[in-house]
């Protein structure tokens, strides 16, 4: 078995069956964890081959994937539904930068294409795999946020370690000036307290915000197409996040699993982080909207010396 005993012996709350579907995830994260080590180059087409065999005979009423405009109908009458982003990142593989997986599962009730628009409070689990020097597999059921390293000799993911958001140092951690401005202009961008950095991969930096602390914030943007989809990237990570002390914002002040989705590509701003970092983060946000300024033209913004 790829999934510990704990997930065996202890299904996520309120839907059993999502322990089968959890264990098929993680075969086909193993599965591309090798591909991603063995073939250079962009393996986005395999990974979803990959998940899409693994996922076969998985009992699931719809699965939407990252790139459909709409769920693809498997299985009628199953309890659950998955929102499957099977590769994030891959473009900065070559760079030698981590890569992700995201996957979301909720309850499918009476009409399950509508499931998956429903604030994210609804997802029965979620969470996320990291590829990069190690293959990390990220799981939460709302409650509390696990993580296993994958061991490539033995082709399965060691036991979980329970996570819980490290405190921040004294005065450290809220972005300020060029740090919001970095992040706004970047799609996502990085800040562990006093150390600011670009991370194309929203698992990757969702990870590092759970084991390391500081923030990790995706942009506002009034492009369309700007931000990041909430239903399959925003809404595993914020109940990761949440599960594991933390707190996730759309940067208004509006907690991520509060939101619900128009369609499967509603996008949003993020940030995530320690509650009482991402707190004050919204509160100088918010400061600076009020007074009509913004963050590129602060004292020390990227737009001023």
């Amino acid at each position: 078995m790829l999934l510990s005993a704990r997930i065996d012996a202890h299904p996520p709350r309120r839907q059993p069956a999502a322990g089968s579907v959890l264990a098929a995830l993680a075969e086909a994260a193993a599965a591309t964890a090798g591909v991603i080590a063995a073939i250079p180059g962009d393996p986005t087409a395999a990974a979803r081959r990959i998940f899409t065999e693994a996922l076969r005979g998985a009992e699931i009423a719809a699965i939407a994937w990252r790139d459909d405009d709409r769920p693809d109908c498997r299985v009628a009458g199953a309890d659950l539904v998955l929102a499957l982003s099977p590769m994030e990142g891959a473009e900065d593989l070559d760079a030698g930068l981590p890569a992700g997986t995201l996957f979301s599962l909720r309850p499918a009730g009476a009409d399950p294409e509508a499931a998956f628009l429903a604030p994210g409070r609804t997802q029965v689990a979620a969470g996320f795999v990291v590829y990069g020097p190690r293959t990390l597999l990220t799981l939460t059921d709302g409650t509390t946020t696990t993580t296993r390293i994958f061991d490539p000799q033995s082709g399965s993911f060691r036991p979980p370690s329970l996570l819980r958001l490290p405190r921040a140092p004294s005065g450290g951690g809220a972005l300020r000036g060029a740090n919001d401005a970095r992040a706004d202009l970047g799609r996502c961008a990085a800040a562990p307290p006093g150390s600011p950095a670009a991370s194309p991969s929203l698992a990757a930096g969702a990870q590092r915000v759970l084991t390391r602390g500081g923030l990790h914030l995706c942009p506002t943007d009034p492009r369309p197409d700007a931000g990041i989809r909430l239903v399959h990237e925003a809404a595993p990570v914020a109940l990761a996040i949440e599960a594991a002390g933390g707190a996730a914002t759309d940067k208004r002040g509006r907690a991520i699993l509060d939101l619900a989705a128009g369609d499967l590509d509603r996008r949003t701003s993020l940030a995530i982080g320690p509650a009482r970092e991402v707190a004050d983060l919204v509160r100088r946000l918010e400061a600076a909207r009020d007074a009509g300024g913004s963050p590129l033209f602060a004292p020390r913004g990227l737009l001023r010396g």
